[in-house]
């Protein structure tokens, strides 16, 4: 069986954060490995994917509301370095955003663009 690569991943996670950005809810790492079976530590390079994706499509961050169980806040690595409360701005904005307007990207959508770690 062909392993899944990183823009599948991503293409599998997209949908998950879409559907918990219109519940106005965050993720934790591990609620996402639950919903896709991706595991947490292996997430990090598919939401930097995500981010850079909702970077081109000038959209909110969808990947910053995937968060560490313990801070609540997305992991170090996430692209962007901000305040707590700079963090809770784009999640608002994440929340309020037309998603269901957007087109959900697929696998080679991801193809050129540039990844930061999540």
């Amino acid at each position: 069986m062909p392993q899944m690569t990183q823009r599948d991943q991503a293409v599998l996670i997209w949908p998950v954060l879409v559907f918990a950005a219109r519940m106005q809810r965050v993720l934790t790492y591990g609620e996402l490995e639950g919903f896709t079976g991706i595991a947490a530590r292996g997430q990090h390079t598919s939401l930097g994917l995500i981010h850079a994706y909702c970077e081109h499509k000038r959209c909110p961050p969808l990947n910053s509301i995937v968060v560490s169980a313990d801070t609540r806040l997305p992991g170090d690595g996430f692209p962007q370095k901000m305040t707590p409360s700079a963090i809770l701005v784009e999640q608002a904005r994440v929340f309020a955003f037309g998603w269901s307007d957007e087109k959900k990207p697929r696998s080679e959508d991801f193809e050129t663009l540039q990844s930061a770690p999540v």
